[in-house]
């Protein structure tokens, strides 16, 4: 709720039934076959930045003229989300930064809608 007073976001996906992560498990898009969606409440939230002025949510798409633009949106949405919810003492991980080292470079696999609690 606090994140939307700074950027404007769209929520993709909280709960996710156990049938759908083993679909995406097994289609690759998911490393684990149960984990922080699955649980009623959800611990985690597939969340974006949203550039309605632009094109909704702005997903980087490799090669294109706009994709370091776009991907730059997602680091920089992160970082709201992750000073809000400082703010608030909640500890959270991002897709991004699975380790939570700060260095996102180093990630084999880039969740960059994902944040969970900890």
């Amino acid at each position: 709720m606090e994140v939307i007073k700074v950027h404007d976001c769209t929520v993709i996906e909280g709960y996710r039934p156990p049938s759908v992560q083993i679909d995406l498990y097994y289609a690759k898009r998911s490393k684990v076959k149960f984990g922080k969606h699955n649980v009623s409440p959800s611990n985690a939230v597939d969340v974006g930045p949203y550039l309605g002025e632009i094109k909704g949510i702005p997903w980087p798409v490799p090669g294109s003229d706009t994709y370091i633009k776009d991907l730059n949106q997602f680091y920089y949405f992160a970082g709201i989300v992750h000073a809000k919810a400082r703010e608030m003492g909640i500890s959270i991980r991002w897709g991004g930064d699975w380790d939570r080292d700060h260095y996102l470079s180093d990630q084999t696999f880039d969740d960059l809608v994902h944040f969970q609690l900890l």
